[in-house]
């Protein structure tokens, strides 16, 4: 019905269309708030490295007039990350995943949050006594990991 409003030749290529209909759907306002929420985006300190980025990706579809390019959106997901999920993708990335092409980088971090490894979901660590000086032992079968 929306489409079938407008006089007849007014919109003639389907950008158009797409930039009027977001337009009336997606207020200034409303965009702003969605880019502020994409903007100050952080992994959860209980959430795994996929949950972090399937969250990251619906606020990106919530707001599709974002207008953040795909470096800018890598460098705001990847900014965001706890420092354990940064230091394991620098890991894998051989150095500094922000050195890797966006290309790179978003192949790497798909690859490992498809992998069902327990490293993961890793945890802050409050250790239960000052005093005591905990060592956790990660375990990652070099199989799993598609690079």
């Amino acid at each position: 019905m929306w489409l079938h409003s407008f006089k007849g030749n007014s919109m003639k290529t389907w950008n158009e269309v797409v930039e009027k209909f977001l337009k009336k759907d997606f207020p200034e306002s409303k965009t702003a708030e969605g880019k502020a929420a994409i903007s100050s985006f952080h992994q959860f300190p209980d959430e795994s490295l996929s949950e972090a980025l399937e969250r990251f990706r619906g606020l990106l579809r919530k707001t599709p007039t974002h207008d953040f390019s795909e470096l800018i959106q890598l460098n705001i997901f990847i900014d965001g990350l706890r420092t354990q999920s940064k230091q394991l993708l620098n890991a894998l990335a051989g150095g500094k995943i922000k050195m890797k092409t966006p290309e790179e980088a978003m192949d790497l971090i798909e690859n490992m949050a498809a992998s069902h490894i327990a490293i993961l979901r890793d945890r802050a660590h409050i250790p239960t006594k000052k005093s005591l000086l905990e060592l956790t032992r990660y375990v990652v079968d070099t199989e799993q990991i598609a690079i």
